[in-house]
């Protein structure tokens, strides 16, 4: 029987396991309604008493197990000599830890969701990690003045509390028996937390973002790594090979060499050999005027929709009865950078080996133009896809930073007004020879998050939701606010057509308008974009000014063949029967899906399993149909050739032939 540690001991343990487990509750339930509802960018939820009840139980036995190896140390770095004061200056540290990693946590939290992992970041941090928790500081130095004001009274009132303790120092000890209370929490009870509660969602989402679950599934994957691959055997990604450094979960597959790496359907078959660019099969002269233009954040639904009676895209949606439209276009990531790289490298690879759009229109002799109401360099989109070439008209939210909308000057927060998109769009039609053909491409955000801005028109409403408002209570305000944000692009596409009908340019221009992903408004139960593989999220706008048979499912990757050929006049050239698609990195997935005649098949990478549908329910390899089974394995086959194409290892391949 274990000796009993001294009452003091015990009880300030126990109130700083609760103090922990209390405000993180809190904290989460305020920055993104973790208890009533979700917030931006997050996909789960603890709506019922008993989800409510277990997770808060497991909570607590992470912060209880924390605080008992932190008081473990406490008691070694004191060499067993503690007192009430030391104890006092414990605690003191473990509150402000706490309250340190609530604020800052729960604010990247909120920005991220169910997101916030190091590959997840970097997608929508345009490829940087740094440039993704730039823009969340841009959002928190809105309220950090207050906050510091905060965190210096309570730093006064602490340092109160310790001079009327100063005196105290009544020994204390009983440290030697605390690591043997650590050793049964670290070595019994929290790993039976981690394996048969952590691994499933909603709990997995609640409880990673908790410091404490942080620190000590850390230690006890490193602890059970047994082949240092960086994977151990408990937890939502154990790895199944604990002595073979060569599999564990996110390995990559070697095509044909007769291993799994990864554990997901087998080894992957032999590369195909590489099929002829549709691009290129085009021939080389020039057609119509081209404009493509992506209208950020615009949901495929909003084409038709109406709010209050009133058409919110009235422009869009003539154009769409002229012209055509596609039911089925798809982003491949529900993400800005990703999905402006796959529309202009037709990839989502790094190293795409397609032709990119651009480099077709240029040796056709077109007239390169961008206009951009976002800064294209951040996520690396201006590099990339190569936007900027010598020769060629560029303008972006760079280009015009004293009529920014907002004043920071982080890449991802640059941002102009469909207004002041417009003016410089009427000086660049006057300045081109009409007489060559000409490409413009044009980026609106009027409906990026945070659905409105200060010169945004009240086309629909004079309302606006702010931040604090986004909640499933208000998401009737919301849909407003953000269908007038909508409305206002509708306004620029009005404009265009205005402008190309003043210049007698309409029946000589291919005119193709997207978007570049979805959003969730709470209709789905989610906001944001990028976390879910869903209709809502990725489904995008693909509407024309010409009439186009449309392939039965598209995406991005696939627009450029499609778009030149209907500016030549020629048959559309053959397009990809499916569309794959990532949440997350390419390399590092949390999903992966492939939508083709029959829907999307899903696959989670945290769960390790299949989804035949977006209402079906989650399923092994095996319990799927033999249809389903044969589009699973098609759906892991394709992820696993794109991921293994874009990797250093096929690259250096390459590089010896």
């Amino acid at each position: 029987m274990l000796p009993r540690p001294d009452r003091r001991s015990l009880l300030l343990v126990i109130v700083l396991s609760l103090f922990c487990s209390v405000l993180d509750a809190v904290v989460f339930q305020h920055k993104y309604k973790l208890f009533t509802g979700g917030g931006f960018l997050q996909p789960h939820t603890f709506l019922l008493f008993s989800d409510r009840a277990w997770y808060l139980l497991a909570g607590w036995l992470a912060d209880l197990t924390a605080v008992v190896c932190a008081f473990m140390l406490y008691n070694l770095l004191c060499r067993m000599q503690t007192s009430s004061r030391s104890h006092l200056w414990f605690a003191l540290i473990v509150v402000l830890f706490q309250l340190g990693h609530g604020w800052v946590g729960g604010e990247l939290y909120q920005y991220f969701g169910d997101n916030l992992d190091w590959q997840v970041l970097a997608n929508l941090g345009g490829g940087s990690v740094l440039a993704a928790v730039s823009m969340v500081l841009t959002e928190l130095s809105l309220h950090l003045l207050p906050v510091l004001v905060g965190l210096l009274v309570g730093l006064m009132l602490l340092y109160c509390v310790h001079l009327a303790f100063r005196r105290y120092r009544a020994p204390v000890a009983d440290g030697a028996q605390w690591w043997r209370y650590s050793a049964l929490l670290i070595l019994v009870l929290f790993p039976l937390q981690w394996q048969l509660l952590a691994t499933e969602q909603p709990y997995r989402f609640g409880l990673e973002k908790k410091l404490s679950q942080q620190l000590l599934s850390g230690l006890l994957n490193r602890l059970t790594d047994l082949d240092l691959d960086g994977y151990g055997a408990l937890g939502a990604l154990a790895d199944t090979a604990p002595f073979d450094a060569a599999l564990y979960p996110g390995a990559m597959d070697i095509p044909g060499n007769g291993i799994d790496e990864d554990g997901i359907a087998g080894d992957l078959p032999s590369l195909p050999a590489a099929g002829p660019d549709a691009l290129r099969m085009l021939p080389i002269r020039a057609g119509q005027h081209i404009f493509l233009v992506v209208l950020e954040s615009v949901r495929a639904d909003a084409l038709f929709a109406k709010q209050d009676g009133k058409a919110v895209m009235p422009h869009l949606a003539a154009l769409a009865g002229q012209g055509s439209y596609s039911e089925n276009a798809y982003s491949h990531t529900g993400f800005t950078t990703s999905s402006l790289k796959a529309l202009f490298n037709r990839s989502l690879s790094y190293h795409p080996p397609q032709q990119n759009l651009l480099d077709a229109l240029q040796a056709r002799g077109y007239q390169l133009n961008v206009l951009s109401a976002q800064a294209e360099r951040f996520g690396d989109v201006l590099s990339s896809a190569r936007l900027k070439r010598p020769g060629h008209y560029y303008f972006d939210a760079d280009s015009a930073l004293a009529d920014r909308l907002d004043p920071s000057l982080n890449a991802g927060s640059l941002r102009l007004s469909e207004q002041r998109l417009l003016r410089q769009l009427q000086q660049r039609f006057a300045q081109v020879d009409w007489s060559l053909p000409q490409f413009f491409y044009l980026n609106i955000q009027a409906a990026h998050y945070p659905y409105h801005h200060k010169e945004m028109l009240p086309l629909l409403t004079q309302q606006s939701i702010s931040r604090q408002q986004m909640q499933p209570a208000n998401k009737a305000l919301l849909q407003l606010s953000y269908y007038n944000a909508v409305a206002n692009a509708d306004w620029l596409v009005g404009q265009l057509q205005q402008l190309l009908g003043s210049y007698q340019l309409t029946k000589h221009s291919t005119q193709l308008f997207t978007s570049d992903h979805g959003e969730s408004l709470f209709d789905d139960g989610f906001l944001g974009h990028g976390h879910q593989l869903n209709d809502t999220q990725t489904k995008v706008l693909m509407v024309s000014n010409r009439d186009i048979d449309y392939p039965p499912v598209l995406g991005h990757a696939d627009v450029a063949p499609l778009l030149l050929a209907t500016a030549l006049g020629l048959p559309l050239p053959p397009s990809p029967t499916a569309v794959l698609q990532v949440v997350g990195l390419v390399r590092a997935p949390q999903q992966i899906a492939r939508i083709d005649s029959r829907g999307r098949m899903l696959y989670d990478f945290r769960q390790r399993h299949f989804r035949a549908g977006d209402a079906a329910a989650w399923a092994d390899l095996a319990e799927l149909s033999v249809i389903d089974q044969a589009r699973a394995l098609q759906l892991v086959q394709s992820w696993g050739m794109l991921r293994y194409q874009q990797s250093e290892l096929y690259q250096q391949q390459l590089q010896r032939r």
